[in-house]
């Protein structure tokens, strides 16, 4: 008998168990054979900060900077009516009640509003997509201004959300500002390039080699 078999029929053989019960097990902090207190503490639950992004969000030709949370628990993009208000930003007023709740099941009063498909930019990663690209108007926290769902975040592999956010396994359309813009010009500037501070540019070359041309040889590496 294979191990890979000896396992599936151990877990097929083991009864299933319903959760049946309807309260809470509390934790005793006295030994109960000798009824001294235990020198183990729990610690309280901990309440750590939310990391905030700053994207930017743009239509029109307009770019505007936001405050991000990301939330692997949103379904859409959801944006502060503040926020929509102060960027002028169109909005749609939908005609069916949208039914929204939080974490706990509990149904939130909505603005029954929703914004135009807006352009979503992150160092020079943008996206753009008429289809799902649209942000829901939803009161939020006055510490961020907007929500970036899981399934964006999934759909463009992004990578250390923790920490530093990345999207660095996006093809060059994620990355086609010229596309807004093709109007644009890059110049060398000695000055710039010579700064102890100064940013290595081997990624623009990377993707646009055409750039390359306009740059001494040490900088293509």
């Amino acid at each position: 008998m294979s191990k890979r078999k000896a396992s599936n029929e151990l877990c097929s053989s083991t009864p299933k168990k319903s959760n049946i019960s309807k309260d809470y097990v509390f934790y005793n902090a006295v030994n109960k054979h000798n009824s001294k207190p235990l020198l183990q503490k729990v610690t309280p639950t901990k309440i750590g900060e939310r990391p905030i992004y700053k994207f930017f969000i743009d239509f029109d030709g307009k770019y505007f900077p936001i405050r991000c949370m990301l939330d692997l628990g949103s379904t859409s993009f959801v944006i502060s009516p503040e926020t929509a208000k102060a960027f002028q930003i169109p909005v749609v007023k939908r005609t069916i009640q949208q039914k929204t709740s939080d974490v706990g099941g509990t149904q939130i009063k909505t603005e029954g509003l929703y914004t135009i498909p807006l352009g979503i930019s992150f160092g020079n990663h943008r996206t753009y997509d008429v289809e799902d690209h649209a942000f829901e108007v939803l009161k939020t926290s006055s510490k961020y201004d907007a929500l970036i769902p899981a399934w964006y975040l999934k759909k463009h592999r992004a990578e250390g959300m923790s920490t530093q956010l990345h999207f660095p396994h996006c093809d060059s359309s994620c990355f086609g500002h010229e596309k807004i813009r093709p109007d644009y010009e890059i110049s060398y500037d000695r000055r710039v390039a010579l700064r102890p501070h100064a940013i290595n540019i081997g990624s623009i070359i990377s993707r646009n080699p055409e750039i390359a041309k306009k740059l001494p040889t040490h900088y293509h590496k």
